[in-house]
């Protein structure tokens, strides 16, 4: 599956929006994503296209610091494949990632 998952990753275009938390990366992604045509957003640990969450849960809403980090990081394998599953099978060209420090 991680193999498959890689070679998926191959033929996409990954554009990242890195800054600190509450910067409003957000709120820009939406901007950033319709002037360059990206449909997809990988945001704390959702997969995202158009407002709609496909896949994945939020990491804002994991109680501690800790365990937002864990999601937003797909550090958990069953959430890492769910992701890896949607984003093979909607053979995406673009996509946004958010990032923070």
């Amino acid at each position: 599956m991680f193999l498959d998952f890689l070679n998926a990753l191959k033929r996409i275009k990954v554009i990242a929006l890195i800054g600190d938390s509450g910067t409003g990366k957000s709120f820009r992604a939406k901007l950033v994503a319709q002037k360059y045509g990206i449909e997809y957003i990988i945001d704390d640990g959702l997969l995202i296209k158009e407002d709609r969450i496909l896949a994945g849960h939020s990491a804002k809403r994991e109680k501690s610091f800790m365990a937002a980090v864990k999601v937003a990081l797909f550090d958990e394998k069953a959430h890492r494949d769910e992701i890896a599953r949607k984003l093979q099978s909607e053979k995406i060209r673009k996509i946004l990632v958010l990032g923070t420090s």
